[in-house]
């Protein structure tokens, strides 16, 4: 028997532009599956239940001469991010009906998975040596809470956006008790857990979001100076509220050179993400015109990608998060989108500089088990 398999497809590629629904991305409930009898081929069929739309996601749909740290999204083909599935038939081992999934997956109600993008590989000059797969973030099984806490923790806390705090916290920063830390887009699903570890490592910290309801938010995190940027200037807050130690980037933009003005002798700046440049051509954006305070200050500016850091951090962020989180000690808030048909304005928003003003990390309710 046939089964409707809607998904959201990646139609045209956007240029400089935020991708528009129904354009760039779009969504199909044309194509059906048989739950059945539908080939395995040695590998196992899922049901998507929540799936997470990610900045990443924007990176990859740029345009073919443009290189990056990630393979581009393939033109006809699904949108891929992390989500979470519950697996209904398997002919893997170690993949048994009704084990749960977290990891990259295809945004369509049924997979056989692995999914693999049906594509040429780059040549060497299509893919520098700092490109890496993000097709092989594999799914892994992941442990019923039970209860304890909901699902959809595995997109904040205990998901990409949580390890992305971990490493680049426990690998970088050379964190002290006493310094202080801003961080840039602190009610992201990535600043909500920055702002936890500084406080749970005793660091003064400010934070800021583009609404008042996330302003909030953070202060209920622990956040000591949290702003709206849209209606307070950055350089205000960190003229009364510095000199720092840290600064923890997801922006990009022209914050970064506020954050070397207000820096303190041997501060270090850690680059996570640059939200703001996305979709803005190469020539519009804003050049940091303060280099030279770098040498002066001696700073340090280090970007980092998960991949490079977890093979030594992962082990530790798997094992000391799930008790913090079940303890009430690390949080987060989700934001829930319903239906598969919502998800490409739930991508959308996730792309504008503010979200949908909503507190909380953007999950897509795909269906229910």
């Amino acid at each position: 028997m046939l089964t409707q398999n809607p998904r959201v497809v990646f139609a045209k590629r956007p240029g400089t532009r935020i991708p528009v629904p129904g354009e760039h991305i779009i969504f199909e409930s044309s194509r059906s599956i048989d739950l059945d009898s539908v080939p395995l081929n040695g590998g196992f069929l899922t049901k998507t239940l929540m799936l997470s739309p990610e900045p990443f996601m924007r990176e990859r749909m740029r345009d073919l001469h443009v290189p990056s740290y990630s393979t581009h999204a393939v033109l006809g083909e699904p949108l891929v991010s992390f989500g979470l599935v519950v697996v209904l038939r398997s002919e893997k081992e170690g993949i048994n009906p009704g084990d749960h999934l977290y990891g990259l997956t295809t945004w369509e109600a049924y997979t056989v998975q692995p999914y693999v993008e049906g594509r040429a590989r780059h040549n060497a000059e299509e893919a520098p040596d700092y490109t890496f797969d993000v097709d092989s973030l594999a799914l892994q099984v992941v442990p019923d809470p039970k209860g304890t806490f909901p699902w959809s923790r595995y997109f904040t806390v205990l998901g990409a956006p949580g390890l992305t705090a971990f490493c680049g916290f426990e690998g970088c920063t050379d964190a002290k008790p006493g310094e202080t830390i801003y961080v840039s887009s602190g009610a992201s699903a990535v600043g909500i857990v920055v702002i936890q570890l500084a406080k749970a490592k005793g660091l003064k910290v400010i934070a800021s979001a583009g609404t008042d309801n996330k302003v909030e938010y953070m202060r209920s995190l622990g956040a000591d100076v949290a702003f709206n940027y849209r209606t307070t200037p950055v350089a205000d807050v960190l003229k009364k509220h510095g000199p720092l130690d840290l600064y923890w980037d997801n922006v990009g933009g022209e914050v970064v050179e506020l954050a070397i003005e207000y820096s303190r002798l041997h501060a270090r700046l850690i680059m996570c993400g640059s939200i703001s440049e996305y979709s803005v051509a190469p020539e519009q954006r804003h050049g940091i015109k303060n280099t030279s305070m770098i040498f002066k200050k001696r700073l340090r500016i280090e970007g980092f990608l998960v991949p490079d850091l977890a093979p030594r951090l992962a082990p530790r962020f798997f094992a000391e998060m799930p008790g913090l989180v079940a303890e009430g000690k690390i949080t987060a808030k989700e934001h829930i989108t319903e239906g598969l048909e919502n998800g490409p304005d739930a991508l959308v928003a996730v792309l504008k500089e503010g979200g949908n003003g909503a507190a909380g990390k953007p999950v897509i309710r795909v269906a229910t088990e």
